[in-house]
């Protein structure tokens, strides 16, 4: 009984961290431009599918495409910040309307050229599919080092905004864009900069999870409600409480399922932030530790 919970515990902290990776970019996204950016679930495909092209042609492992698919997603998202969202007036109260029907539009051409491209069966890449033994509990070498993987991702993340000029650049972008630009910031490159961060951090998520979870081309919409939840439950721009709302999001989701199978763990999640949007809803921590 108490391995089994231990088990339990070890493997929600662990799908913990693999849910902090697949939202840590659109957290940032949101904490410096206010975009919610629809097409990022798609962006986490597009990575793992190329993960998965790079594997079945080079023999490239997941560990390897991870640095390859972020590089190919930064360079995506700097053109697409470039070419679409910076023509984009996001003043007033119309500017996330539109902003969320750009990134909306672009989900659907990011998924389709992935179709034509993949096509739309199930994709996977084997690998470290065996098991650390500690004791009684087995710890899946997979989900381990994906999950080890976006707890580094994450303090990087956090070194460069807390310890970096370019970090605090776009701390203060994030406070007040007109802030930033009246102390002689250049805030359209630190837009471009951090769209492009965000988009590289979800296409090596993909790379690293498509050898957990297989991937369709149409798989990018549930990805993309799952981040959005994330980084609600934890508080929108929120660095730490989407931390702490994917460690939470993991327990709850590992031990439902366990306990009352895999249907019961998809609506204990959204029930949990259906119940933080009604007593809480600026999220676990609210403004604390914003980007």
């Amino acid at each position: 009984m108490i391995a089994t919970f231990v088990a339990l515990l070890i493997l929600g902290l662990l799908w913990g961290g693999v849910y902090l990776l697949m939202a840590e970019g659109l957290n940032l996204i949101y904490g410096v431009m206010k975009v919610v950016n629809l097409a990022h679930g798609d962006f986490i495909v597009l990575g793992g599918l190329v993960a998965f092209s790079l594997f079945g042609a080079f023999h490239i492992t997941p560990l390897l495409s991870f640095p390859l698919a972020a590089l190919l997603l930064f360079g995506l998202g700097a053109l697409v910040q470039v070419g679409v969202l910076e023509r984009i007036t996001i003043a007033g109260p119309e500017g996330e309307l539109r902003t969320l029907l750009a990134t909306f539009g672009l989900s659907y051409v990011v998924a389709n050229a992935s179709f034509l491209l993949w096509g739309s069966q199930f994709q996977s890449i084997p690998y470290l599919q065996g098991a650390l033994q500690f004791g009684a509990v087995a710890v899946p070498e997979g989900l381990l080092v994906s999950s080890l993987c976006a707890f580094a991702v994450a303090l990087l993340v956090h070194l460069w905004l807390t310890a970096t000029m370019t970090g605090r650049s776009v701390h203060a972008t994030a406070q007040s864009s007109l802030g930033a630009a009246a102390c002689g910031l250049n805030v359209r490159r630190i837009r471009m900069v951090t769209f492009a961060i965000g988009s590289a951090m979800a296409g090596g998520a993909g790379a690293l999870v498509i050898a957990l979870i297989p991937f369709q081309t149409s798989s990018g919409g549930d990805l993309t409600v799952q981040a959005f939840t994330l980084i609600a439950l934890g508080g929108l721009g929120n660095y730490l409480g989407a931390w702490l709302a994917a460690e939470l999001l993991g327990l709850t989701e590992v031990f439902t399922q366990y306990y009352f199978g895999s249907d019961a763990a998809s609506a204990v999640v959204y029930a949990v932030f259906i119940g933080v949007l009604v007593f809480r809803p600026q999220g676990l921590l609210g403004r604390a530790g914003r980007v």
